[in-house]
Order: structure tokens, then C-alpha cells, then sequence
């Protein structure tokens, strides 16, 4: 992490102090890179967490209060997108060049927590009781209503259209860093 000697010109002054990274605590360069690096992890951990504790709730009945635990994972990527744009570095650049490996492994857990998690919202409706019934859900009369399919297929329509957006994005940032990439090695090569 790079340490910026004047502080007016930090965007971010507030959030690196409430993070601790001008702490004692950061100790040397390594340091500091090993518990940043610990942060990320922490970070992506605990939204998998999020999304297993939200599929637990769906299954256990309380699928609709799931939803608030799911927006609340979202909170970690708001905060590292705003942190990035308030240093000028541009995230979704950087998300672009994630290895095809890694972007295939995140879409397809992502998939099929979604598959599951909507699975078991719709479940409960069109059955009027949850996979495992814990006393949180209420009971809903037996019987799906027209609207449950649609949940099903809403939720899937929309994970496509999401996918669809997020591979165009990708293919657009990637152009971009390539094109960028070309006129960095033209300037070198004409010195």
C-alpha cells in the first residue's frame, strides 16, 4: 500500500482510519501486505457466509427475510467499489482481468446458490411449508398460486440478463485494457 505524504489530498483519509491502516498495528511493508491481503480474505469469506446463512433462513421458512441478508452481503463490494473510485483506480478494469478460472468457479457457486436459495423461497410458497420446518416461517395455504412460478422464472430471467451484462462488461473492459495496454507499448517503443 502506497502511503500518501499529504493528507488534504486524501479522499479515503477517513476510511483507511477507521480500517487502521496508518495503525502501529500495520507494522512493515510485509506486514501490512499479509494483513491487507487476511482483510480480502476475511472479506470474501464472510460473504459466502452470508449467502450460506441466507439459505439456511430460506430453507428454514423465513426465505423473504433471506433477502436482507443477501442485500447485506452487497455491502462489502459497495464499500471496495466506492474506496477504489474515490482513489481514481478503476475497479471494474481490474474485475475485467479476472482469470477466466476464477470468474467461471465465482459464477457457477453464484449459480447455484441462487438456483437453490429461490428454490426453496418457492417451495415454501407453492407448498404452504418450508423444506424444514423450524416454526419461522408462517404457513401459507397449500396450493401455488400462478404468481409462484413466476418467482422462478423471474429469478431466473434475471440471472441471465445479469450474466449477459457482466460478460458484456467484461469483453468491453478487456478491449479497453488490451487498446491501453498497445498505446503504453507504442510510447515505449518510440523512445
Amino acid at each position: 500500500m502506497n502511503n500518501i505524504s499529504d493528507n488534504k489530498n486524501r479522499p479515503n483519509a477517513f476510511a483507511d482510519r477507521i480500517a487502521g491502516f496508518d495503525d502501529p498495528s500495520m507494522g512493515d511493508e510485509r506486514e501490512r501486505d499479509v494483513i491487507l491481503r487476511a482483510y480480502t480474505l476475511g472479506a470474501v469469506v464472510s460473504t459466502y457466509v452470508f449467502f450460506a446463512l441466507a439459505l439456511i433462513f430460506a430453507v428454514f421458512g423465513a426465505g423473504m427475510w433471506s433477502v436482507l441478508i443477501v442485500f447485506g452481503s452487497m455491502v462489502t463490494s459497495i464499500v471496495i467499489s466506492a474506496y477504489c473510485q474515490r482513489e481514481n483506480v478503476d475497479f471494474s478494469m481490474s474485475m475485467a482481468r479476472v482469470s477466466p478460472r476464477r470468474l467461471i468457479v465465482g459464477n457457477i457457486v453464484g449459480a447455484l446458490f441462487a438456483i437453490v436459495w429461490v428454490g426453496a423461497i418457492v417451495f415454501h410458497i407453492s407448498n404452504g411449508y418450508p423444506l424444514i420446518d423450524v416454526g419461522m416461517g408462517n404457513q401459507t395455504m397449500p396450493g401455488a398460486p400462478s404468481s409462484t412460478y413466476s418467482i422462478a422464472i423471474g429469478a431466473a430471467f434475471g440471472f441471465i440478463v445479469a450474466l449477459t451484462i457482466m460478460t458484456i462488461s467484461r469483453v468491453r473492459k478487456i478491449k479497453q485494457a488490451r487498446a491501453e495496454a498497445a498505446a503504453a507499448a507504442e510510447i515505449d517503443d518510440e523512445d
